[in-house]
Order: structure tokens, then sequence, then C-alpha cells
């Protein structure tokens, strides 16, 4: 096999795996209401205003498709005390 055809059965790889893995995180309002609701239970402290943000910086940063685990600790940073 040369690098491309590698490369090539890699990204249909990558592509199954990630069209199996999706549980829609992110994907639609009633999910992000759940991972605020979520977060605030997590992080007493925190305002709304500071969750939304924080959400908001995450999918600016992060590229779709959003990784649960991933996506929460980038966004743990900016809601830590």
């Amino acid at each position: 096999m040369s690098f491309f055809d590698d490369a090539q059965t890699f990204l249909k790889q990558k592509q199954s795996n990630q069209s199996e893995s999706g549980d829609g995180f992110l994907e639609t309002p009633e999910s992000r209401q759940a991972l605020e609701k979520e977060l605030r239970e997590l992080y007493e402290n925190a305002t709304w205003n500071e969750i939304n943000k924080a959400i908001d910086w995450g999918m600016e940063v992060m590229e779709k498709p959003y990784d649960k685990k991933l996506f929460l600790q980038k966004i743990r940073i900016k809601l830590e005390d």
C-alpha cells in the first residue's frame, strides 16, 4: 500500500467511528440546555452567564463533532474558581 492508500483507509475508519459514536452532543438546543444544567450542578459557583460563555468558547476552539469528554476538559479551566 502506498501512503495515500493508508491515509484513505485511516480516514474511512475515522469517519465510521465518528458516525457510530456520534451521540448528538451539542447538535440541538436541547442538548445544549442539558449540558448547561449538568455544568451548573458540577460548578455551583459559576453563573449562567459564565457557563454560556464557556460553552461558546469551547464551540469556537474545538471542531465538530464535539467529543464530550474533551469538551468538558477544555471548558473546565473557564469554570473552576
